[in-house]
């Protein structure tokens, strides 16, 4: 895109006194957030430590939905996570550079790029999850900036139901990736979530799916956030460990 970002990287606290390497999950905001916003949510230096994991944060700008934009060359947000992020995390740190040492969780809009990115690049992740994500975006058709990226709905309709998880969890078929799918029981996502849910059952894809009391916030997310990073703690198997 021609463009810098931030991000935040956590290492375990073994991390500078050693030689070992480590299995990296990726953590990627909701709508409007940045790179700051999961270490402001959720204690991340305590699950490196905990999980002898990395976490790194990338800013999938506010409104990305982690897409390659058709309409907009500025906006190529799938690709920055999936190749650009990977590559340079793999080269300037000690991880374990290989698809079985990544994985990524996400909130939100960050729930519905987790989960797309696994189904486009089932090469480069074992796995996703997803906590209070949008599955379907034609349900949303005004909401969070989407038409910023896809186009007015109305025109683009066809787009729009390409880039939602609901068509995308077609790519997943027979691929054994590690999916969970987390929604609150009051959260407008929930329907969406529910037909995820569904579609995966009928395709034969296996997958977590959980519903709790809770709604779209962030207390939802810090709340059930440590299940995904203790699921994918031990579906993260590098070589030789």
């Amino acid at each position: 895109m021609n463009r810098s970002f931030n991000a935040t990287v956590i290492t375990p606290y073994e991390y500078d006194n050693g030689s070992e390497h480590f299995s990296v999950i990726y953590m990627l905001h909701s709508y409007s957030g940045d790179f700051r916003t999961w270490s402001q949510l959720a204690p991340l230096g305590d699950y490196a430590d905990r999980y002898h994991l990395l976490f790194v944060c990338p800013d999938g700008n506010y409104n990305s939905w982690y897409l390659d934009s058709p309409i907009r060359q500025d906006s190529k947000f799938e690709s920055y996570i999936a190749v650009d992020v990977v590559s340079f995390i793999d080269a300037h740190f000690r991880t374990w550079a290989n698809v079985h040492g990544r994985a990524l969780i996400g909130s939100s809009m960050g729930g519905h790029g987790a989960v797309t990115i696994l189904a486009k690049h089932p090469d480069i992740f074992c796995g996703a999850g997803s906590i209070s994500g949008i599955m379907d975006l034609t349900e949303f058709p005004t909401q969070w900036d989407i038409h910023e990226v896809l186009g007015d709905y109305q025109s683009h309709a066809d787009s729009w139901r390409a880039s939602s998880f609901l068509t995308l969890c077609d790519k997943l078929v027979g691929l054994n990736k590690a999916i969970i799918l987390d929604c609150g029981t009051s959260d407008f996502a929930l329907r969406g979530n529910r037909a995820a849910h569904e579609k995966l059952t009928a395709l034969g894809i296996a997958h977590q799916y959980f519903e709790r009391p809770g709604s779209h916030v962030p207390s939802y997310v810090r709340r059930n956030v440590e299940a995904h990073v203790m699921y994918f703690d031990k579906i993260l198997l590098p070589p030789g460990k």
